[in-house]
């Protein structure tokens, strides 16, 4: 799955650039930074937090749930979560840096550690290790995602494709293509839903799920990750309900590029596989 994690980009939406300078420079600054989920738990992680501004820490591209926190050094920190620790659904903690406080007795630091404890669906713990770094200036994403491998993977080669020069809209589903693909779909057929891939194809359940089986066959991911799940989950509502891939992702909590990239897997493989068997009959011809 590391490997897979190494390929991808960037589940940020794609911000629109606005006429004044400022906005518009940090309307391509990408949201969030991802890291994938083994990686951040068996490393220290760094998060910058910056005065007047919180920093979110997300675990809702995983099926984590936030059971303890702990701040080793309170005194220039506090946090909220976004639903009570105790309900077994926290999935975000926001934190704000504070003007200094003194506490009989506790020590200080510079950098300090924040400690998370995350349990899974199957009853899996997981221990977090941040560090806690506040700088006073605007920093280059407004939070933190822990994702599953296959959602890295695929934010990752969303960021490599823009980086090569090409345009940000190759390769992904743009905002506004979702906007129209929602639009067109909104009295889809239980089974029949499509999703724009590219300019000239759109990929069906049909592909989605191919896609999905292809990915596991290949080592990208494995049966067990919970992203998989997830898209079972998706297939399963879109060949049973009228209902949008968009509010299909959206209700399951699966970013929409990774059912597209599953969608690009099948729909490449077909052409592969014609190109393939174009080639063996000229072949014979021969």
């Amino acid at each position: 799955m590391k490997q897979f994690a190494t390929l991808i980009i960037g589940t940020s939406t794609l911000l629109l650039s606005v006429t004044a300078p400022v906005v518009q420079a940090q309307a391509q600054t990408p949201a969030y930074r991802l890291i994938e989920r083994d990686m951040a738990a068996n490393n220290r992680i760094q998060v910058q937090i910056t005065p007047g501004r919180a920093t979110p820490i997300s675990f809702t591209q995983t099926d984590e749930a936030i059971a303890y926190i702990l701040v080793a050094d309170p005194s220039q920190l506090v946090y909220t979560t976004d639903t009570d620790l105790k309900s077994g659904r926290a999935t975000t903690i926001f934190l704000r840096a504070i003007r200094p406080l003194k506490f009989p007795g506790a020590t200080t630091t510079a950098i300090t550690n924040l400690l998370v404890q995350t349990v899974d669906q199957a009853g899996q713990k997981r221990l977090y290790n941040f560090d806690i770094v506040t700088v006073r200036r605007n920093i280059d994403y407004v939070g933190i995602k822990i994702a599953d491998a296959f959602v890295v993977r695929v934010a990752s080669r969303r960021e490599d494709v823009a980086v090569g020069g090409a345009s940000r809209r190759e390769g992904i589903v743009s905002g506004t293509a979702l906007r129209r693909g929602a639009a067109s779909e909104s009295s889809a057929i239980a089974g029949q839903q499509t999703l724009l891939i590219d300019k000239n194809r759109r990929a069906r359940v049909d592909d989605i799920e191919t896609g999905l089986r292809i990915a596991i066959n290949r080592g990208y991911t494995n049966k067990s990750d919970p992203v998989v799940l997830k898209m079972q989950q998706v297939l399963s509502l879109l060949r049973n309900s009228r209902v949008t891939i968009p509010e299909v992702a959206t209700s399951v909590g699966v970013p929409v590029e990774v059912i597209s990239e599953l969608g690009r897997i099948a729909l490449n493989d077909r052409l592969l596989r014609l190109g393939q068997q174009r080639s063996s009959v000229m072949h014979r011809g021969k």
